[in-house]
């Protein structure tokens, strides 16, 4: 068991090399026995089911709720499940409804937004750039890729700014960029493996170009702490935002990661790689801890101001054992792969100690001090404390220490795209299982009768008849059914040799 084990004897990376330079996956048996293959069809069937829910009561629009049996448009009407789902209905082998959505993509006019309304630019860069782009890596049709270019030109007025930093939205209808004086860096270095991608197929540079300004704006900029970043930035000045926090959750999560898919992408972009080595380090040095209660491995926040750590892990963190185990395996960094399972216990452990076996958004860990940070958080601790400070008390205490503070779940594929990366790394059937139990909490608790699954409200109710949100976002589609069904696939099916999935999951060939 990873729980409290003791990692002080780990050798340091330039001490211990792979047993082989196999590929990512080939470490273990890439074929798929009856159970995976079973495991698959029940994912796929769960594809299935969401997907009726949508066509039946939301195709076209940008998300299904499911609970009223409608839709929404607050993406801005680019039908952004459809387009967000693509590649997902392509490799399950979804032909039909893949062929229908495609098909409705000819018609979506991506130049031009509802009247008043403002194109977020960081979710449209992922959600719709990154899908038409993997969904053109799959199929090779030449009409996703005029679609994606066509959303990357509407993109592209956001970098309209004296630093280059894009602006949060787009008045796309008056061709100007919306007003904003700072943006996450979340939101502004996480467009670069779309852009640059886009560039590669297109010829056309200029996406790569405004993707690498903003980049070096970011690491010019002055920061108190080595490979750290505060979560937001100035549009205006290119400085950080002094009062911001430094975390690898919400508002920074995909920059760290697009550090190391940036290498992975190309491996000729050795500034990203060395820029990942150090942002790496300065995490677990800063944001690493192990709390003294449950012996349990977390990523804390620290006040970028104030140097205050705290003691709290975001469902959105979870990313980042995935990106762990990733770079070890591409950058030989064996002792980061022990640090990726720690905390992917962690990650699954939110999930598994809740009644649903369902993840909350953000839970809290023992009020004792962390034992340390960095090298000292690899120590088993020596204290427990059961103590609930004031502010805890009303909050349901989870076992072991752990307490939900967000408790809602909101199909996310964090946790997920962790356990999936983990596995294609080390081929270790543990995580499979992982994945299996929060897949059939999934079935259990949100899916619902008419067509599609909802949110939830309270992981830990299980009794209520109003403990689900009417919502479906897009994700759940481009990404949590995804992981869960690349999960059980064989590793030679969106193998991580050939490509590098974007932040929601949208595959994208590496260049050769």
């Amino acid at each position: 068991m990873l729980l409290g084990r003791s990692t002080d004897n780990i050798p340091q990376d330039n001490d211990q090399k792979w047993p082989n330079k196999n590929a990512i996956g080939d470490l273990h048996n890439s074929g798929i026995n009856n159970v995976n293959y079973k495991r698959q069809l029940a994912i796929r069937d769960a594809m299935k089911h969401a997907w009726s829910g949508y066509r039946q009561y939301a195709f076209g629009r940008d998300e299904l709720q499911p609970l009223s049996k409608s839709y929404n448009d607050r993406w801005g009407n680019w039908s952004i499940s459809l387009v967000d789902s693509l590649d997902t209905l392509s490799i399950m082998g979804m032909q039909d409804e893949y062929n229908e959505a495609k098909d409705y993509v000819r018609n979506i006019d991506f130049t031009r937004s509802p009247a008043g309304f403002q194109v977020p630019m960081f979710e449209m860069a992922i959600r719709a750039l990154g899908g038409l782009l993997g969904a053109y890596e799959l199929d090779n049709d030449p009409m996703l890729l005029q679609k994606a270019k066509d959303v990357g030109d509407s993109l592209a007025i956001a970098f309209e700014t004296t630093t280059g930093l894009p602006s949060t939205r787009i008045d796309l209808n008056n061709r100007r960029p919306g007003f904003a004086t700072t943006i996450c860096i979340a939101e502004s270095g996480s467009v670069q493996l779309e852009f640059k991608k886009l560039s590669q197929l297109t010829g056309d540079d200029k996406y790569r170009k405004l993707a690498d300004r903003t980049s070096d704006v970011i690491e010019s900029a002055p920061r108190k702490y080595k490979g750290l970043y505060p979560s937001y930035i100035s549009v205006e000045t290119g400085n950080n935002v002094e009062s911001s926090v430094v975390s690898v959750g919400a508002y920074s999560d995909s920059f760290y990661e697009y550090q190391l898919k940036q290498y992975v992408l190309n491996r000729n972009e050795h500034k990203f790689k060395d820029q990942y080595i150090v942002s790496s380090m300065a995490v677990k040095e800063h944001l690493v801890a192990r709390d003294p209660k449950n012996g349990r491995l977390f990523l804390g926040s620290l006040s970028y101001g104030g140097f205050t750590f705290i003691q709290e892990m975001e469902h959105l963190a979870c990313f980042y054992p995935g990106l762990l185990a990733l770079g070890a395996q591409v950058l030989n960094r064996p002792r980061d792969l022990i640090l990726a399972e720690e905390l992917a216990y962690t990650c699954y452990a939110s999930y598994a100690m809740t009644p649903t076996g369902l993840g909350p958004e953000r839970f809290r860990f023992s009020d004792y001090e962390p034992v340390g940070h960095g090298e000292d958080a690899m120590v088993p601790p020596k204290k427990k404390s059961n103590a609930l400070s004031g502010q805890d008390k009303g909050i349901k205490r989870d076992t072991d220490g752990m307490m939900s503070i967000d408790r809602r779940y909101i199909l996310r594929p964090e946790t997920l795209e962790s356990l999936f990366i983990l596995y294609r790394v080390t081929g270790d059937p543990k995580y499979q299982e992982w994945g299996w139990n929060i897949f059939l909490g999934i079935e259990k608790y949100t899916k619902i009768e008419s067509g599609g699954y909802a949110a939830l409200k309270d992981v830990h109710e299980t009794s209520s008849s109003d403990n689900l949100e009417d919502s479906m976002e897009s994700f759940f589609l481009a990404e949590t059914l995804k992981y869960l069904y690349l999960l059980f696939s064989p590793t030679d099916l969106i193998s991580l040799d050939e490509y590098v999935l974007n932040t929601e999951a949208h595959p994208l060939k590496i260049i050769k």
